[in-house]
């Protein structure tokens, strides 16, 4: 039978670069930081899909830090930078002011599962907070039918800022801001990445690059 515990897909090849060893990852963690704390800058804070801590301590959240993780060795670094998993969104009610999704929620075999009790683990006015996240509704997508960020064998749900702003509302969050950051992202090059776009469609390629719209940063808030 099938393992269907989804570990065996997060070995510690995985977090190899996800140990705050990558710069361009770790300038795209300080302007997610910017976005974050335009709406909260404090409170307790839970990171889905948290691996090495690396984010949260990156931005240097000042409150109590939770996350969720599968690698128990990706555990064990978060857990030196003072990350605790006792608490999570699976086990908590009203508790969090803040859950992080950054580059999670398509990983997830039931997405709408996690949201739900996202919701019920907020407190009231609490956020949360999606990063990274990849788009569906993005000219790349509707040409060559995939994102860079995406893997065949690691993602279950690919969200478009239409569907995931939609499913947010009927769990009766409220969109505060919808971002994509292409144009300020580390990862562009905006020469580059337009000639190999045009390249990619003309010829197809196997290129894979950055674009307008592939990634999408959202928050929302659980109403009072």
């Amino acid at each position: 039978m099938k393992n269907l515990n989804f570990k065996h897909l997060y070995d510690d090849s995985y977090f190899q670069d996800r140990n705050l060893k990558d710069e361009k990852r770790i300038k795209s963690f300080e302007q997610e930081k910017e976005l974050l704390y335009k709406y909260i800058n404090d409170g307790l804070i839970c990171d889905v899909g948290c691996g090495t801590g690396e984010f949260l301590s990156k931005i240097n959240w000042p409150g109590k830090r939770y996350g969720m993780e599968l690698n128990e060795n990706a555990i064990n670094i978060a857990k030196t930078r003072g990350i605790k998993f006792d608490k999570d969104i699976l086990n908590q009610i009203a508790f969090f002011d803040v859950i992080i999704f950054r580059g999670t929620i398509q990983h997830l075999p039931n997405p709408f599962f996690y949201i739900q009790n996202a919701y019920k683990s907020l407190k009231p006015g609490g956020f949360i907070v999606f990063l990274a996240t990849p788009n569906m509704n993005s000219i790349y997508y509707k040409f060559f039918s995939n994102l860079p960020m995406l893997d065949d064998k690691l993602n279950f749900f690919i969200p478009s800022d239409k569907t995931l702003s939609n499913i947010l509302i009927n769990f009766d969050f409220i969109i505060s801001e919808i971002e994509k950051p292409y144009i300020k992202s580390p990862y562009a090059n905006f020469l580059s990445d337009h000639y190999r776009f045009l390249k990619k469609m003309l010829f197809k390629t196997d290129d894979d690059f950055p674009f307008w719209g592939n990634s999408m940063n959202m928050i929302a808030q659980k109403r009072f």
